[in-house]
């Protein structure tokens, strides 16, 4: 999505319905899950909204960094929400950040158990296991419904422990004889602690790289699901004055973006830090989908300036998924008993994989939803689940200021100047007569070099005159003209070039 920062859900739905929104609970702080609550929650009018308290802490530097005045109450797992006619209670589970919590939602049809991201890791770093108790006691309450992670549907086994990685970076910082550099998610607090221990026991001293990676280990810190001696962070303008072996920096920049600190750093632009010969950097994350050309950019710019670099690609348990693999899936599933499945979290492969393994527990293909984007599910009770609705959405997408002003036409053009380049063809016109005065112009850019395809130009120049004389005299309807020309040139350069540029008429009145 050429130029694109984010892409937001659409809630045009909900807003003719606000009177009947009740709240809105955040299961865990990961930035698919709080990142748009700045751009939509004015469009949800004044609702409370509830999540964990370092999920609240999270939204609400999103909320602070967009001065909305609105917060995001911190609850304990062991309190219940009355929320209209619907009680919410929340399940600890074990994430690739804390208190990540899956809800258990009583309403007037029946209970609603939404298991987003989440894994069984029966050794956690931060010692805090997933609640299987509270699970087991809701699925003897009988579940109508679960929503369920699906990501991980295609992994066999169950995902490892967190604890894995720990093993792999001491490795790796044992071998380090220049500075040793961490990238991670910068809401990955509890791996971000585990390498903090493992520097600090190695005698290097810590300092922390982008304002994401500042903003979450304070937050983290003051509620205490951080812990390390203050005194054993440096900061980065005093760098200089520590030998290369005792530094331990941490930056963010784990999914290769344009101004991390750590592409600030593979690329010589960073006021405090310069990679060297000796120096070691550890990606801790895999590449996001679509943004594996940006990593792959930023680990060849540290290869070439003499890092040693490890990363999941060669090397294995440098990062372990936060999602379920298909014990970690099936586990919840046997212990609930749900009625109804309803997978969410993945891809419609994902989907349907999981829904293999649900007919292999013994559930009938009627059991599990999987409904169609937009379609709307409806609930009674005793009544078997129905689409009564489907709703037209699109994507809502934020390019620098603009919200929602960048569409699917906008994203085309965009798409098709990246690939085939944009020809605009210049035709100037009389303004009192409507008649066109010159031979029109042609300017070509990321389509052909104009100085070595004249012989083209002039023929292309031919074909847009030839549809300006398909209307003899004065010219009123310059819409059907442009409609012609753009048709016409289109159809000559794609005969000539195999390529359909973006083409752009351009009427000047002289």
């Amino acid at each position: 999505m050429y130029g694109v920062d984010l892409v937001l859900p659409d809630v045009r739905y909900l807003a003719d319905k606000k009177q009947y929104i009740r709240g809105l609970v955040f299961t865990h702080g990961h930035d698919d899950h709080i990142g748009g609550i700045a751009y939509l929650y004015p469009k949800l009018t004044r609702i409370p909204m509830w999540g964990t308290r370092l999920t609240a802490a999270f939204a609400n530097i999103k909320l602070e960094e967009a001065k909305i005045k609105a917060r995001v109450t911190p609850v304990e797992f062991n309190q219940t929400l009355r929320i209209g006619p619907f009680t919410v209670s929340f399940v600890r589970m074990t994430h690739s950040v804390p208190d990540t919590a899956n809800l258990i939602i009583e309403t007037p049809v029946g209970i609603f158990y939404h298991g987003s991201d989440f894994k069984f890791d029966f050794d956690p770093l931060d010692g805090k296991k997933s609640e299987l108790d509270k699970i087991n006691a809701a699925g003897k309450r009988g579940v109508l419904t679960l929503l369920t992670d699906s990501l991980g549907s295609e992994r066999p086994g169950f995902t490892p422990s967190e604890q894995v990685v720990g093993e792999t970076l001491e490795k790796e910082i044992a071998l380090c004889t220049g500075k040793f550099i961490f990238t991670t998610q910068s809401s990955n607090i509890s791996r971000i602690q585990l390498a903090i221990e493992i520097g600090l026991a190695h005698g290097r001293k810590i300092a922390f790289f982008g304002r994401s990676m500042d903003q979450n280990v304070e937050a983290a810190l003051k509620l205490g699901y951080m812990r390390f001696p203050r005194e054993s962070v440096i900061r980065d303008a005093d760098l200089k004055r520590l030998p290369l072996i005792k530094q331990f920096l941490i930056a963010a920049g784990a999914q290769g973006q344009a101004s991390s600190a750590l592409n600030r750093m593979a690329n010589d632009n960073h006021k405090f830090v310069r990679i060297e010969e000796g120096d070691t950097v550890v990606f801790s994350a895999d590449a996001i989908p679509g943004n594996e050309g940006s990593v792959a950019a930023i680990i060849e710019q540290l290869y070439r300036k003499g890092a040693r670099v490890a990363y999941s690609d060669i090397m294995e348990d440098l990062h372990v998924s936060g999602h379920g693999s298909q014990g970690d899936l099936m586990l919840l599933l046997s212990a609930l008993g749900p009625k109804y499945i309803f997978p969410i979290g993945g891809t419609y492969r994902h989907i349907m994989q999981y829904r293999r393994l649900a007919l292999d527990l013994g559930y009938d293909k009627r059991d599990v939803l999987i409904p169609e984007e937009g379609q709307i599910v409806e609930f009674k009770r005793d009544v078997p689940p129905r689409v009564v609705e489907t709703l037209e959405l699109e994507n809502v997408m934020i390019d620098g200021l603009g919200v929602g002003d960048v569409g699917n036409a906008v994203l085309r053009d965009r798409q098709t100047i990246a690939t085939d380049g944009i020809v605009v063809v210049v035709v100037p016109m009389e303004k009192s007569t409507g008649r066109v005065t010159a031979e029109p112009d042609i300017i070509s850019r990321g389509f052909v070099y104009m100085k070595e395809s004249g012989e083209l130009l002039n023929k292309a120049k031919r074909v847009v005159s030839e549809s300006l004389r398909l209307k003899k005299g004065r010219i009123t309807d310059w819409r059907f003209v442009r409609s012609q020309l753009s048709e016409n040139l289109e159809k000559f350069l794609l005969r000539e070039t195999g390529r359909r540029p973006l083409i752009v008429p351009v009427i000047v009145e002289v």
